[in-house]
C-alpha cells in the first residue's frame, strides 16, 4: 500500500513538474512574440457600418482614403471564376497631416502609409474581420528607433483604433503574432538624373515610366498618393522637393494569397503594397523603398511550398524590373535632414 501510495505521488510530482515545465515555455513564447496586426471579430456581415466609417467619418480624424478598393472578391470572381469569400475590401489610408512632418525624420515611414485597414467575411463564417499592421510590426520591419517618429505614429493610429470601437463596441480584439521579421524587410533603390530647370519634367517622366513598365509585366499601380501636393499652401515636408507614393499590385498573386482552398486573407493587410520615392530638397537623386514581399511569410508563418515560391519570385522579379529601368539597389540610403 505504502509502495502504490509512493507511486502514486512520484507520478503527480513528476506530471505537475512536466505542466509547470510547459507553462514555462508557453508563458516564454507569449513573452517572446510580438503584435503582428490588430484583429476586430463583428459578429455577421458589417460591410455597411464599414463602408460608412470609411467613407464619412474617416476624414473627421484627418484620414484620408485615396485609391479605396472596395469588393475585391467580386473581381477575382470574374477574373478566376471563384472566390471564398463573401467581403474583401482594400481600404488604403493615411494621416497625412500626421504623417508629413515625420518624413521630415525617416522618410522610410511612407514605406506603410498609405496602408491597408483590411475588411474581409469567408462565406462560411458568419463574421467579419477587420484589421491593420500593429505599429510595433511596421517599425519593427523599417527598423526605425526614432522616438518622435514612434510617439507620433502611435497617436495616429490610436485616433483610427479609437473610431473602430466606437462604430464595433461589441468586436472581439485579438492579435496575430510574429517572433522574427524576415531577413531582409525592405529594398531601396536609388537613381541619380541631372537635374532639369524645371523639376516637373523628370518627375513626370519617371513616373510614367515606372508604371508603365511594371504594367508591361503583369501588375497594376492600384493607387498614387502626392505627399507634396497641399491645397492650403501649407509647407509640412520642406525637406524634400518631391515625394510621392504608387500603390503595387499583382492579382494573380493576390488570388493565390488571399482568396481559394488555404489562403490567408488576413496577408491582405500588407496589399497593396507601398512604393515611396522622394527627392530631397536640392539633390539630384531619387531614392525609392519598399516592403519586401517576404514579409508576408515572417510575419504569418506562411509554409505552403507554392505560395512561398511565387512570393520570392515576385521579390526576385520587382528587384530586376527596377534595375532594367536603371535604379541602383542599395542595401539603404542614408537620409539626414538638412539645415533648413
Amino acid at each position: 500500500m505504502k509502495k502504490t501510495f509512493g507511486m502514486m505521488l512520484l507520478v503527480m510530482g513528476v506530471l505537475t513538474g512536466l505542466y509547470s515545465v510547459e507553462k514555462t515555455i508557453a508563458d516564454a513564447i507569449q513573452n517572446t512574440s510580438k503584435k503582428s496586426i490588430i484583429v476586430y471579430t463583428i459578429p455577421g456581415n458589417a460591410e455597411k457600418i464599414y463602408n460608412n466609417m470609411m467613407d464619412e467619418q474617416l476624414k473627421t480624424l484627418g484620414f484620408l482614403s485615396p485609391d479605396p478598393r472596395k469588393n475585391v472578391h467580386k473581381v477575382y470572381q470574374k477574373m478566376y471564376g471563384s472566390t471564398t469569400l463573401d467581403l474583401l475590401s482594400f481600404m488604403t489610408i493615411v494621416d497625412k497631416k500626421s504623417v508629413k512632418p515625420l518624413l521630415n525624420i525617416d522618410p522610410t515611414l511612407a514605406g506603410f502609409n498609405p496602408f491597408n485597414l483590411l475588411m474581409y467575411k469567408h462565406k462560411d463564417k458568419n463574421e467579419t474581420i477587420i484589421s491593420h499592421l500593429t505599429t510595433e510590426a511596421i517599425f519593427d520591419m523599417l527598423g526605425t528607433g526614432d522616438k518622435e517618429v514612434m510617439d507620433g505614429y502611435r497617436k495616429s493610429m490610436a485616433k483610427l483604433d479609437a473610431l473602430i470601437v466606437s462604430n464595433f463596441p461589441h468586436a472581439k480584439v485579438t492579435y496575430e503574432t510574429y517572433d522574427t521579421t524576415a531577413e531582409d524587410t525592405m529594398m531601396h533603390f536609388e537613381l541619380e538624373f541631372k537635374r532639369p530647370e524645371k523639376l516637373m519634367d523628370f518627375v513626370d517622366e519617371i513616373q510614367e515610366k515606372v508604371e508603365e513598365t511594371f504594367e508591361a509585366k503583369g501588375y497594376i499601380m492600384a493607387g498614387f498618393f502626392n505627399f507634396k501636393e497641399t491645397f492650403d499652401g501649407s509647407n509640412l515636408l520642406p525637406q524634400m522637393d518631391e515625394f510621392w507614393t504608387f500603390s503595387l499590385c499583382h492579382f494573380k498573386y493576390s488570388y493565390a494569397f488571399f482568396d481559394n482552398a488555404g489562403a490567408r486573407p488576413d496577408a491582405a493587410v500588407f496589399a497593396p503594397c507601398t512604393m515611396y520615392m522622394y527627392i530631397q530638397k536640392g539633390t539630384n537623386k531619387l531614392v525609392v523603398g519598399m516592403p519586401r514581399l517576404q514579409n508576408w511569410l515572417s510575419m504569418f508563418d506562411i509554409k505552403d511550398k507554392a505560395r512561398i515560391e511565387y512570393n520570392q519570385k515576385l521579390d526576385k522579379e520587382i528587384v530586376e524590373i527596377f534595375k532594367e529601368m536603371g535604379f541602383k539597389e542599395v542595401d539603404s540610403t542614408t537620409y539626414r535632414p538638412i539645415k533648413l
